[in-house]
């Protein structure tokens, strides 16, 4: 969802040190994307593959190029790179002295000049990594959400099958929880999925017959956390509703969010099977698989070469 001008300053305006200098009827301009632009070909007269839609960003080089050009050049080479409608805003770093024909520019080209005094490198890095948490494709989710060895486990599983009760028992034996019912998922770059709780229900979970349950306040600060990445999807089913086991565990089953594959096991439910055990194996056993070793393959070929060495010997 693209991001208003105003908000990168009202939120961010005191960690990256950020003043409006100019430009203040475009603050309601969209940032639609996370990656930035320098604009030194631009500078040098060079559009082909111009970046307009990206946050411009003006450190030292191009500060000191445009400021060694004559005023009528710097105003026709401004008013080209800032008359696009979809360029956001620009941003000066180091607080460098904005030179009078940009301020003119973007007062008249309704484009926000923000100044901070942090050097380019960091500020870069630090926007990013704000616009690309902003910017993320998003998607809502029923199940819950835990940290288990350091894994993050994403359970599933129709309502009432016993997801809520499995997480409070996980919680209990010294796992993490993320969220309860509903899972906020964000797509990050580097293809990776990190889930988190609503705010209205921060550290909460509903176990039926106990009604709300304030996880921080019964079990402390160590069993709650505010984020973390979906490394496995755990399914569970009712047992006569599986029409198939996978008895050696030798296929690899994935689940699909946001165009992301994540691996999934699906696990039975049924009288005396024990969830919280059954789930703390799968994120261990998911753990080896990520290190190479699965054992459910290397069962099988081993299953595999007798068969075949029988028949050799017959």
């Amino acid at each position: 969802m693209p991001l208003d001008v105003s908000t990168l300053l009202n939120e961010k305006g005191k960690d990256l040190k950020l003043e409006l200098v100019a430009g203040a009827k475009g603050l309601e301009r969209k940032i639609t994307v996370s990656d930035v632009n320098r604009p030194g070909l631009a500078f040098c007269g060079y559009f082909e593959h111009f970046p307009h839609e990206r946050t411009q960003i003006i450190g030292n080089s191009e500060h000191a190029h445009l400021s060694a050009l004559d005023e009528n050049t710097q105003v026709k080479l401004l008013k080209k790179i800032f008359s696009y409608p979809d360029i956001p805003c620009c941003i000066l770093t180091r607080k460098l002295p904005p030179p009078p024909s940009l301020i003119s520019v973007l007062d008249e080209c309704k484009v926000p000049l923000i100044r901070t005094e942090l050097v380019s490198s960091s500020l870069i890095g630090d926007l990013i990594y704000y616009l690309d948490g902003k910017l993320a494709p998003t998607i809502k989710m029923h199940g819950v959400l835990a940290s288990l060895y350091g894994l993050g486990v994403f359970i599933l599983g129709k309502s009432g099958i016993g997801k809520s009760e499995c997480a409070l028992e996980l919680v209990k034996r010294g796992h993490m929880l993320v969220a309860d019912d509903v899972v906020n998922i964000k797509k990050r770059s580097g293809r990776v999925l990190m889930g988190s709780c609503l705010d209205l229900t921060k550290h909460l979970i509903e176990v039926r017959g106990l009604g709300i349950i304030n996880i921080r306040e019964i079990f402390g600060i160590g069993s709650i956390l505010d984020h973390t990445q979906i490394e496995l999807v755990i399914k569970l089913e009712e047992w006569q509703n599986i029409q198939e086991v996978d008895r050696f565990g030798a296929e690899e089953h994935c689940a699909e969010i946001l165009d992301i594959e994540i691996p999934q096991v699906s696990i039975p439910v049924g009288p005396g099977r024990n969830l919280a055990v059954l789930v703390e194996t799968a994120a261990l056993n998911q753990r080896l698989k990520d290190e190479g070793c699965w054992t459910g393959k290397e069962f099988e070929a081993k299953i595999r070469k007798k068969i075949e060495e029988k028949n050799n010997g017959n």
